[in-house]
């Protein structure tokens, strides 16, 4: 399917791509051999068509990784990525930004007391939980520098249903991430 969103707002374009490609069909889109590093499938779809997708949000952007392993670009632009199952989702912006999807499934209940305080203001049901999750890797991944405690650190103060936001406590600091339910899955970002 490929390409299956591309939105271009004032502050951020934000990308996803839904991988069902055969691995010979995308390879020869791409002059970078970089996948074949990786030894599963999976993970060389997802390589390759996370380069197609940053291709059509911006053909003149290019990716490298800073030595926490976060993804930087070639230019002043921020870029945040994140894979689940067979979607892609990118975001790129001039301010900061970062941006996590998950699969709304019982994974995210089976290792809540990983990452779950009674600080956490959610109930407990599997898609709040997997809300909780995606707020919290989105808020790991907008501080880039590893080393967080995702139950001591980030805070979930609010999930408000009707404007899709989630309000989080990180660093004294009240944060407002965005989301959507696409399908099966949680789309959460942040544009600050």
């Amino acid at each position: 399917m490929g390409l299956t969103l591309i939105n271009r707002h004032k502050n951020y374009t934000l990308g996803i791509w839904e991988i069902t490609e055969s691995l010979e069909e995308i390879k020869k889109s791409i002059n970078d051999d970089n996948y074949k590093t990786f030894k599963s499938l999976k993970r060389q779809k997802e390589y390759i068509c996370t380069r197609l997708l940053l291709r059509e949000i911006d053909c003149n952007l290019s990716i490298t990784y800073n030595k926490w392993g976060a993804p930087t670009l070639n230019t002043n632009k921020n870029i945040s990525i994140s894979h689940s199952n067979n979607l892609i989702a990118i975001i790129v912006s001039k301010k900061n930004i970062a941006l996590d999807i998950e699969m709304i499934s019982k994974k995210p209940l089976k290792i809540k007391d990983k990452f779950l305080s009674n600080h956490d203001n959610i109930s407990h049901s599997i898609e709040e939980t997997t809300l909780a999750w995606s707020a919290k890797e989105t808020i790991y991944k907008l501080n880039q520098k590893g080393n967080l405690n995702y139950k001591r650190d980030i805070k979930i103060k609010e999930i408000n249903f009707v404007k899709n936001q989630i309000t989080v406590l990180f660093n004294d600091n009240n944060i407002v991430l965005n989301y959507n339910k696409l399908s099966n899955h949680f789309l959460v970002y942040v544009c600050i």
